[in-house]
């Protein structure tokens, strides 16, 4: 039997803003700030360290829709706190709310799904699992 995460599940994935995540286009700084598309990479890192752990030998997880708004700047130096729950699952994929915090408060917010799919269905062969060092956290009230 497949085990999924459960409502209720998150993780907090830890970033320090560097100067190469600052918001770029046209390979040059635009501004001097942490970037959207940088944001978008740490949810949909967090987000994976949701679902990751009950993968299946023969199964994967791909990002399949995400919705952010960036509400405030967070400047090279800071320290952000990405926190992803699972609100809801089912048999083909996982949604979790998340929220991007920084020192002076949210820095964003969103939904992200990831479907689940078999392995290899992509191309390519996935890299092993625990690259990162989240904070699990489960059951209810967290």
């Amino acid at each position: 039997m497949t085990t999924r995460p459960s409502v209720g599940d998150r993780v907090v994935h830890e970033v320090t803003v560097t100067q190469e995540m600052t918001a770029r286009l046209f390979d040059r700084e635009i501004h001097p700030v942490y970037g959207t598309a940088w944001m978008v990479r740490h949810v949909e890192e967090a987000g994976r360290l949701l679902v990751e752990p009950y993968l299946g030998p023969d199964e994967d997880a791909t990002g399949y829709r995400i919705e952010m708004s960036h509400r405030r700047a967070a400047r090279v130096g800071d320290r952000l706190r990405v926190v992803a729950q699972v609100v809801a699952v089912d048999a083909r994929g996982c949604t979790a709310h998340v929220e991007v915090w920084g020192e002076h408060g949210m820095v964003g917010r969103g939904v992200f799904v990831q479907r689940y799919v078999p392995r290899g269905a992509l191309g390519g062969a996935p890299t092993e699992a625990g690259a990162g060092t989240p904070r699990r956290e489960t059951g209810e009230g967290t």
